[in-house]
């Protein structure tokens, strides 16, 4: 019999008597999230992973839709500039009560959230809250969108639910 270096009971493995007395005892000799670098911003002590501390990155990247403009969003971000207004979108389409399915078949396993008014299309000083306002959201399954992107299908030939009122017709 040997005695666990955890806890001391007796155990017949080499070391330790369970999983968990052996994670302890190795999360103590090598975490996983130490202290390894500084904030670019402030210097406060970050993890190796990590550019900017978590005050530092809301003010820094995180937006508010409701007083940001798509002009702002465009100069503070170096890459995936639209990535951000997407992933709002697809936040605000979640809470709303419209259908969670292709206006276009019905398919309901998976829908993408489509803007009916393209990104490209709006001005530096449109608010972020109205480019993702519900109104310019409608779902779609992944082949009917591309083929909307496409135009192959315009607002006006899509299937659409009851009270169904396109904010723009392209």
């Amino acid at each position: 019999m040997n005695i666990c270096q955890c806890c001391g009971e007796a155990t017949k493995n080499a070391k330790y008597c369970s999983k968990s007395c052996a994670a302890k005892i190795n999360n103590k000799l090598t975490p996983k999230r130490s202290v390894s670098g500084k904030c670019k911003k402030c210097g406060k002590g970050i993890t190796a992973s990590r550019s900017y501390c978590k005050p530092c990155f809301k003010t820094a990247f995180l937006v508010d839709p409701t007083t940001t403009t798509y002009g702002e969003l465009v100069g503070k971000r170096n890459y995936q500039k639209h990535s951000r207004i997407r992933d709002l979108a697809r936040k605000f389409y979640a809470k709303s009560d419209k259908p969670k399915q292709c206006i276009n078949c019905g398919y309901d396993k998976h829908y993408e959230v489509c803007h009916i008014k393209a990104l490209k299309d709006h001005k530096d000083i449109d608010l972020l809250s109205d480019i993702n306002d519900l109104t310019n959201l409608i779902a779609l399954c992944p082949n009917c969108h591309w083929e909307f992107d496409k135009g192959l299908l315009s607002i006006d030939t899509l299937v659409h639910p009851a009270g169904f009122e396109p904010a723009y017709s392209l």
